[in-house]
Order: structure tokens, then sequence, then C-alpha cells
């Protein structure tokens, strides 16, 4: 493997289980990460760092992997993890993560996270979330038993550690993003939430859809700054996260005209007209031998 030296943009990391691998979509349908990576198009990098079948004593082991002691240079923007549906299958299931355990699983991996993303010479308190690169926990979804392949999972127990993922966030100054009560899961009726499920526990497309709306409405509430750049053609406007390099409008062309060994070169910037079609204004000229 040869390496490439491309820059990263501002980096969103997602962390977690099959939801997330399955985030940019399942069978060619949309999914909730590709919705956001194309929100931040040209602005952040959309890092998936998704694991199909994982719980989170598998994302403990996981983090010095994933997780760099120093932080990307240009930064991250915030980070999800949205572990639990797994950790939530019925005890003596393999995959069955305690309830307590699970709770210090995620302490555990808030901490590496925020230490990992700190500045070296940071030297304030992990507890200080001044300081912190947002971390956004998400509950596990609701289950719905009949349409699920096996007896393994029950609704009442995702609720249970989603319950448990809001207490690690209140005691860690992190913010929550309760998927399960998004998708209806507290209904007594599965079918207020089944179709947002495509096969009991995965997200259909309509639930990607509920998740991503659920989260860009989140950071639009409570981490305004890193949200898109909306106004100002997305570059100039007064808050958010903006385009990088020149609009299109601004990018400067150079004609060349020879004449008699003499080079002429128009520069041009091309702009707008009343009706939106695109024109060359000449802005000056240079010549030399």
């Amino acid at each position: 493997m040869v390496g490439l030296p491309l820059r990263i943009r501002p980096a969103i990391v997602l962390f977690g289980d099959s939801i997330t691998h399955q985030g940019f979509g399942w069978e060619g349908g949309i999914g909730w990460a590709s919705l956001l990576s194309s929100d931040y198009s040209r602005r952040a990098d959309v890092l998936n760092r998704g694991f199909s079948g994982y719980n989170t004593r598998h994302a403990v082991e996981l983090l010095p992997r994933i997780f760099a002691t120093a932080p990307p240079t240009e930064g991250v923007l915030f980070t999800t993890v949205f572990f639990g549906a797994n950790d939530a299958a019925l005890p003596g299931e393999l995959q069955h993560v305690p309830i307590d355990e699970y709770g210090k699983n995620l302490e555990k991996i808030v901490a590496y996270i925020r230490t990992s993303q700190k500045p070296q010479d940071e030297e304030k308190s992990c507890a200080d979330d001044s300081s912190n690169v947002p971390i956004i926990l998400m509950t596990p979804p609701p289950v719905n038993v009949g349409a699920w392949k096996s007896n393994d999972r029950a609704n009442e127990v995702a609720r249970e550690y989603g319950n448990r993922v809001k207490e690690v966030a209140a005691n860690t100054n992190c913010t929550v993003l309760d998927v399960f009560e998004l998708l209806g899961g507290n209904s007594d009726d599965p079918e207020k939430y089944g179709h947002h499920l495509r096969d009991g526990l995965h997200l259909s497309e309509s639930g990607n859809t509920l998740v991503y709306q659920g989260l860009t409405n989140l950071i639009a509430t409570d981490f305004i700054h890193l949200a898109p750049m909306l106004d100002g053609q997305g570059k100039y406007g007064k808050i958010g996260i903006p385009l990088e390099e020149d609009l299109w409008s601004e990018l400067l062309y150079s004609v060349i005209k020879l004449q008699g060994g003499l080079q002429h070169f128009a520069i041009c910037k091309m702009s707008l007209d009343g009706v939106g079609s695109p024109i060359c204004l000449l802005i000056g000229w240079r010549s030399h031998q």
C-alpha cells in the first residue's frame, strides 16, 4: 500500500456497531451517515468507524486503534458513540454485556476519546467540557421482537440500556441523542416503530432518516457553530462550518494570447450576471517578454 499525501479536513467521527457500520446505507438505500456526509461535503470528512456485531467490550479494546494519541491536524468537530444494540442482547447470549458494565464501558470510551482529542498542551481537566470536542452518545434503537430473526432481544431491555446511556451522559457532560424515543420505541404497539427497522433491529430508510434528522437538529440546537454554514453562500456567513477553498464564482482564469513573442495575460474573474449565467469580467492585463 502506498501512502497518499492527502490532507484530511476537519473530521466527524462515527464510532459504533452495525447501525453505524451500515450508516452509509443498506443494499443501495440511504443511511444516516451518508446523509450527514452530504451535508458536510467540502466542509468536513465524515469518518465511519462502525463494526457490525461489536459491543462495548469490543469497543474498549478497539480504542487505541481507532483514536490516535494526538488529535488530527485539522481537528475533530464532534464524535458520535452509538453502542448498545448488541450489549442489550438477553443474558446468556454471546453479545450480552451486563448493564452496569455497559455503563462503565461507555465512561471508558468517553474518557479515552477526550484524552485523544485534547490538544497536547491542554491542562484543563476532562471534566471541564468547555475545552472538549463534543461527544454525542446515542441510545440503542427499539426492537421489534416479532420481526427480529431470533429471540435474543427485548424492547424493554433496549429501553433500560438507553436509560443507562442518559445517566452516563449526565455524569460525563456529554450530549444524548435518544434514538429509542426518536423512533417511537416507547409505544406499546410495535407497529408504531416497526417500519423504522428493516429487520426488527437495524434501521430502515425511514429509521435512518429520523436518526439523521435528530442528529442534525441536535447539532443545530446545541452546537450551532459546528453545523454547516448556510448563509453567505456557505462560505462567508456568520456561523457554522464554511465551504473549503474559493467559490466557483471567485476562481481566476488566465487567457494567454501570443503576439510576436509577447505574452499577454488577460486576468478574468468569473461572476454571474443578473440571470445566473457565468460571465468573464476583465480585471487586468500583464505583459512580459
